[in-house]
């Protein structure tokens, strides 16, 4: 069979394509970008490209595929489902099935249900031969975002809080349970016209997961039920002030609701085999332990070298107090310390400063990063601050801090406090942040500082075909995304700012940068870059290596800001390149815009 797959290099759908490969169909992946195209032809598939934003290019796009089925696993949850089904017919395609999810039966009420439920009363009128799986939490594998995070956390701490007790139930699939799954759909003549819930063997409760995912690791953690209501209520506290919330009130919400269902017309027509959930855990979690380079002694043997180094954690704290003292002042270090020594607990358990950093959102504090650079900011923003402008993290080399008629653009802007400071520095900004949301506290961070004359602020995605937003799926569900951005090119960028040249360019783009350097002739324009790396998104050492050939001197700094040779095994870490020779302030043809009232699409 020749099958056409949107959503190809997903979680999903890169469990599905080698398996269909496999089987000996062929397989067409629909790709936006040239990136996605090579891998799957990498895993021996074609690539048609098309995007699911773009219907007359879609319908062309399906058509020129010539297959005989589709395997829709790009989310229905973004409106795209009135395109795809148009060009299906359109393609003369007549065998389809589409992922759904079990998520349009919650009783809460979010603007994706709404969606999902249209699209699929779109399928069931389509006239298509269709079909839909709707799975449950999916999990499975060292690349999941579902799982892998309840085994971080029970590998971190002993006593977990689950709001209501922990009592309701949960029915997760594993995501090659699932992939299998999906392709007997589109033989079984049984499965026209019908839609499927796919789920795990059996339901469980919340506790009874925590303890299969604690045995997975060798833990034991102890659940402690708390009242669901105030933990709720603390959790839409939370996503109001967070910057980049990491929970959301929803996902509380939704632990208040049974999430099991009838996985027996599944296992009847489309011989659906789930394993149980407690061999799932375990495998993921041995996954998650080989991409790390971890045995599970050796995971042990980590956890005890972590509760030995308090002493370096100690070390670490006061070496921060003492940048806040330094660059905020004696008074601010002396608050941030005892909102330190409040919430030790908290901070020696999870390695890091949020809960003392939330303890300073009330008023504001003025920040001198840079001599002859003051910057005053609202507490809210203490978190970004620090970093920022008192572990210096951009300008932590010398010969790298923005400075006086030097042209900037700020890649990942957020709210805005880079370019703040390169605009007090006295550098013109051309700043691009994808999420709109962000706007107001950055127009008001530039305002009450005085620099909005310097400033361009562009609403843009770049370089999206890798990184965190290379799925549409999260940047919808970023906490500060309100409606779609144009996506530019790095030449677009400089051209909208009216610069030929770049002085300093910073980047924060959350694994897009891998896909920025592979567009070309920009990077002749830049004199020096400093960037957060994320190594799960692209190789760091074949950017070292471009970047070299391109002239530049490059630095590795990691999350500590220590020198480094390499950043291999690491999170994230910092890359410093400067090009010999370049000439400073001789970037533009004028000062960039000012930031307007209202800010630009």
């Amino acid at each position: 069979m020749k099958i056409l797959v949107t959503g190809a290099t997903g979680f999903l759908g890169s469990r599905v394509v080698p398996r269909a490969l496999a089987q000996g169909h062929e397989i067409v992946g629909l790709a936006r970008s040239a990136t996605a195209a090579a891998a799957l032809r990498r895993q021996g598939a074609a690539a048609v490209t098309g995007d699911l934003d773009d219907p007359a290019g879609l319908a062309a796009a399906f058509t020129k595929a010539d297959c005989t089925a589709l395997l829709n696993i790009a989310s229905l949850g973004f409106g795209h489902a009135d395109a795809i089904v148009s060009a299906t017919r359109a393609a003369g395609i007549r065998r389809a099935v589409f992922l759904s999810t079990t998520g349009i039966f919650t009783s809460l009420d979010p603007p994706s249900k709404r969606v999902r439920i249209a699209a699929e009363h779109t399928i069931e009128t389509s006239g298509l031969d269709w079909t839909i799986i709707r799975p449950t939490m999916i999990y499975g594998g060292s690349d999941d975002r579902n799982m892998a995070r309840l085994l971080a956390l029970v590998r971190r701490v002993p006593i977990l809080p689950l709001p209501g007790g922990g009592r309701r139930l949960h029915q997760p699939v594993h995501v090659d349970d699932l992939a299998a799954t999906v392709l007997r759909a589109l033989s079984a003549d049984a499965a026209v016209g019908r839609g499927y819930d796919v789920a795990g063997p059996r339901a469980l409760s919340l506790r009874q997961i925590v303890a299969a995912a604690a045995a997975a690791e060798g833990r034991r953690v102890y659940c402690v039920p708390v009242p669901a209501r105030p933990v709720l209520a603390a959790a839409r506290a939370y996503e109001r002030r967070a910057a980049t919330p990491r929970l959301k009130a929803e996902q509380i919400a939704r632990l208040a609701e049974d999430k099991a269902f009838d996985i027996g017309p599944a296992m009847r027509d489309l011989d659906h085999r789930p394993r149980p959930f407690g061999v799932g855990i375990a495998e993921q979690a041995a996954a998650q332990r080989r991409a790390a380079g971890r045995s599970a002694p050796a995971a042990r043997a980590s956890r005890r070298a972590r509760v030995m180094s308090r002493p370096d954690q100690l070390r670490r704290l006061i070496r921060d107090v003492r940048d806040v003292a330094a660059v905020a002042g004696g008074s601010t270090a002396l608050r941030f310390g005892a909102a330190i020594a409040h919430h030790a607990p908290a901070v020696l358990r999870t390695g890091t400063l949020d809960a003392a950093d939330r303890a300073m959102a009330r008023g504001s504090h003025t920040y001198r990063p840079l001599p002859g650079v003051q910057i005053t900011l609202p507490g809210g923003a203490f978190g970004g601050a620090r970093e920022m402008y008192c572990r210096g993290v951009y300008h932590a080399l010398p010969g790298f801090a923005p400075a006086a008629g030097e042209i900037v653009v700020d890649l990942g802007a957020n709210q805005g406090l880079f370019s703040v400071l390169a605009a007090r520095a006295g550098a013109d900004v051309i700043a691009v942040e994808a999420q709109r949301g962000f706007a107001s506290a950055f127009v008001n961070h530039a305002a009450a500082n005085g620099v909005s004359h310097r400033i361009q602020l562009l609403h843009a995605l770049v370089g999206p075909s890798t990184g965190v937003f290379a799925d549409p799926r999260a940047r919808h569900g970023a906490t500060h995304w309100e409606g779609d951005v144009d996506g530019l090119t790095m030449a677009q960028v400089l051209e909208s700012g009216g610069a030929d040249r770049v002085d300093l360019l910073k980047l924060d783009i959350e694994g897009s940068e891998f896909a920025l350097f592979d567009e070309p002739g920009w990077l002749e324009a830049v004199g020096r870059l400093v960037m957060e790396v994320h190594p799960a998104f692209g190789d760091p050492a074949a950017l070292v290596a471009r970047l070299r050939r391109h002239g530049f001197e490059v630095t590795l700094l990691a999350n500590d800001l220590r020198r480094v040779r390499d950043l291999a095994g690491a999170s994230s870490g910092y890359l410093y390149a400067r090009r010999d020779g370049w000439s400073a302030g001789t970037a533009a043809a004028g000062p960039p815009a000012a930031v307007p009232a209202g800010i630009p699409g």
